[in-house]
């Protein structure tokens, strides 16, 4: 799953016009936090605080995000998300789709430094199970996870955290005795394309229990810390295949009492014979195993782009260029049917014939350049333009283990796509690794 770091933009939203109910959702991991939840003169005094303590201590971190086209886009999303039924989980999405340094830097400052947005509450839906229905060390250790090298996440519990496409992760065994993860996701966008996302994780282990612990990130994560529990019976590997139940805990600067759970397991699909145990290790941590999703790792490679909704500022950037390919082939079908003939003849003795012949085609061609002009006026308009994902380096100061662990997770993912290229479907990835 990929952690649950999250932030907050309140008070600009309402300043840009948007709703006193606001969550702002952050950068390299999923993030949500809440400025207020209900109306009247409370709502109002909130707001103001929380405006207050921006514009006095976040003005820089501000000025970025309204000059940066991600965090600006962020806004246009999350005021889309208002007064809908799922109004968390869409501004959780928004928070998938956007991501930039200048919303991390926002929401660091808005939420952890200067504590503007007030840390939403846990509401119990994740509750700590029962000491007892937890495995023990003895039965499952970090040397047990990382023996294997690359497990995948093949079903989730929680749509925001847990149940996203091409769910690979790289585990390794740090200097420092700790594991370490490389996980690896994908946000599905409207047009068919995606975007690729990744973080590292740090985990530690309970003296006595399969309990390891996820500390010490740093405040551009939000110092989220999670706790992976194991159920009794939850975990089982051999030299050929294995499979774990995880049930989490979380809490960070924004929220406390998120959480969730997922399958993993040693190859792309959950193999059959392993539901019953999977279902019985669910009902030790009071998880309804019907709820659970099975996630696609087939990892396809991207369709070809396809015209949305030319107003959705996310996929605008590929919607010009699916206009124009759109374009390209109303042009060729015209050039196919008067491809062999004597067009100067044709025109010379009936210009209305070629009229109608090519009616239908010079219509779309029409079409199509007008939805590609609408497309390029929006996309240069202003803030509002989309662009493709940003990928680069964790603006995290990675300490020395972390560090190191890091080379080692990208030499065992090397290893791996090169021992077994095709066994996670990830079919245009291995090009990648050299």
């Amino acid at each position: 799953m990929k952690n649950a770091s999250v932030g907050a933009l309140a008070a600009l939203t309402l300043s840009l016009g948007g709703n006193p109910m606001m969550m702002m959702t952050s950068s390299s991991t999923t993030s949500v936090a809440y400025a207020s939840t209900g109306n009247g003169i409370g709502i109002e005094n909130t707001t103001k605080r929380t405006g207050d303590c921006l514009l006095q201590n976040c003005k820089a971190e501000l000025a970025g995000c309204l000059a940066d086209e991600k965090c600006v886009e962020s806004l246009a999303c999350l005021n889309v998300c208002f007064g809908k039924p799922d109004e968390a989980d869409c501004q959780i999405r928004c928070g998938d789709l956007y991501a930039s340094p200048a919303v991390q830097k926002f929401n660091t400052c808005a939420v952890t430094r200067n504590a503007c947005v007030a840390q939403r509450q846990s509401t119990g839906e994740y509750p700590v199970p029962d000491f007892d229905a937890i495995e023990t060390k003895e039965n499952v250790t970090i040397d047990d996870w990382t023996k294997k090298k690359r497990w995948y996440i093949v079903a989730g519990l929680n749509k925001d955290f847990d149940i996203f496409d091409c769910q690979e992760h790289f585990f390794a065994k740090g200097d420092d005795d700790k594991m370490y993860i490389k996980i690896n996701w994908r946000v599905n966008r409207p047009n068919g394309q995606f975007y690729e996302r990744g973080d590292v994780q740090r985990f530690y282990q309970e003296d006595d229990k399969a309990i390891f612990l996820n500390r010490g990130n740093p405040e551009t994560k939000l110092h989220y810390q999670d706790d992976w529990i194991i159920p009794k019976d939850g975990f089982y590997a051999d030299e050929e295949k294995g499979v774990a139940f995880v049930y989490y805990r979380g809490t960070n600067d924004a929220w406390d009492g998120y959480g969730g759970a997922v399958v993993y397991a040693t190859e792309p699909t959950l193999r059959p014979e392993f539901i019953p145990r999977m279902k019985a290790a669910a009902e030790k941590v009071n998880v309804d195993w019907n709820k659970m999703v099975i996630t696609d790792n087939s990892c396809k490679a991207p369709e070809e782009v396809k015209v949305t909704n030319i107003a959705d500022l996310d996929t605008l950037g590929d919607d010009v260029k699916a206009v124009e390919k759109v374009v390209e082939r109303d042009v060729e079908k015209i050039t196919e049917k008067l491809v062999g003939k004597d067009v100067e003849k044709i025109l010379e003795s009936d210009i209305t014939k070629i009229e109608k012949a090519l009616g239908s085609e010079i219509k779309a061609l029409e079409s199509n350049l007008f939805r590609l002009e609408q497309a390029t006026e929006q996309k240069i308009a202003g803030p509002q333009r989309a662009f493709g994902n940003e990928g680069g380096k964790n603006d995290v100061g990675f300490d020395i283990n972390l560090k190191k662990a890091e080379k080692k997770l990208v030499e065992i993912e090397k290893e791996v796509r090169r021992i077994a290229p095709d066994t996670n479907g990830f079919g245009y990835y291995p090009n990648t690794i050299k």
